[in-house]
């Protein structure tokens, strides 16, 4: 039992090193999942989405910038990874205890690990997954100034194994002019996870800092993200643009240079684009993201504003 365990941890950790190139980081830190980025709208503008976050996506991004989301909104996230990674993100916020309140469920899991006996037998399958729950609070302290701040909690299983931690973030966002400049920062993974059999590994501690421009018309959004993974020494800067062609449609772009990714995949690895589409209440966002000849990841997020 204890060799196909074994063998069951090498496929696994196999699954994690190609996912771990993936998410920006060499893999020295656990809970790598928490560094890939939620939401279609923040990862079709290269990711670059800390001073930008106006609505729920910011529950991830910059909390802060939950203060500025408009009403009640719910958001769904359906990402294809690759190796039979699929990745899943539910979203609500609504206004609260004098600022706006916001929860969100992440869930990663991977399938077709096969279990099997020492002579080769299929036994059926293994469990891995990881799961965190996040609960957060921002506030509107001035006209310029939000604050937000997110506690999580981490889950992560393969097999009969697992290993519960806890992690924090911080953000705040400030407006640096009345013409729609905002400077935005988030502290991200502040925190401890257990070890997962024998040895603990640090949570991936990330700082993003950034600056957009919201144009007074609301139909045009450029920003820019500097992101530092300070464990992993892995940092990343990324543009993006948002445009409404229509109150009913917009398009996006952007291109996100990682000192991991892009010197292993190439440059053009960072190009992501996107488009949203507005119904009524309804809101639809679709993410392309290529990694050169490893193809293409895709994101669908379904939401609503009430």
């Amino acid at each position: 039992m204890k060799k196909i365990i074994l063998v069951v941890a090498l496929t696994f950790n196999l699954q994690l090193l190609t996912f771990n190139c993936f998410s920006g980081g060499p893999g020295t830190t656990s809970a790598t999942f928490l560094k890939l980025g939620v939401g279609s709208r923040p990862v079709a503008m290269g990711e670059a989405f800390v001073a930008v976050a106006d609505d729920i996506n910011a529950l991830y991004w910059n909390p802060s910038g939950l203060s500025l989301s408009e009403g009640k909104q719910v958001i769904f996230t359906h990402t294809e990874w690759f190796q039979a990674i699929r990745y899943e993100y539910l979203a609500y916020c609504q206004p609260a205890l004098g600022g706006t309140i916001g929860t969100g469920i992440t869930y990663l899991y991977i399938t077709d690990i096969e279990r099997r006996d020492i002579a080769g037998a299929l036994l059926g399958s293994v469990p891995a997954n990881d799961l965190a729950i996040a609960v957060s609070y921002a506030k509107t302290l001035s006209e310029r100034l939000n604050l937000g701040g997110t506690v999580k909690i981490i889950n992560q299983q393969l097999d009969d194994k697992s290993a519960l931690g806890v992690a924090a973030d911080i953000g705040l966002q400030y407006k640096l002019n009345k013409e729609g400049l905002v400077m935005g920062l988030a502290l991200q993974n502040m925190g401890y996870e257990a070890p997962f059999i024998t040895e603990a590994s640090p949570l991936p501690m990330n700082l993003k800092v950034g600056i957009a421009n919201k144009f007074a018309d609301s139909k045009l959004t450029l920003s820019s993200d500097l992101n530092y993974s300070i464990l992993d020494s892995i940092w990343a800067v990324g543009a993006g643009i948002e445009y409404w062609v229509h109150p009913v449609f917009a398009i996006r772009a952007g291109y996100k240079y990682n000192s991991a990714i892009n010197n292993t995949l190439g440059a053009l690895a960072g190009l992501t684009c996107g488009a949203g589409f507005k119904i009524g209440i309804l809101g639809i966002d679709y993410a392309l993201v290529p990694y050169g000849d490893l193809g293409y990841t895709h994101r669908v997020t379904v939401g609503a504003k009430f």
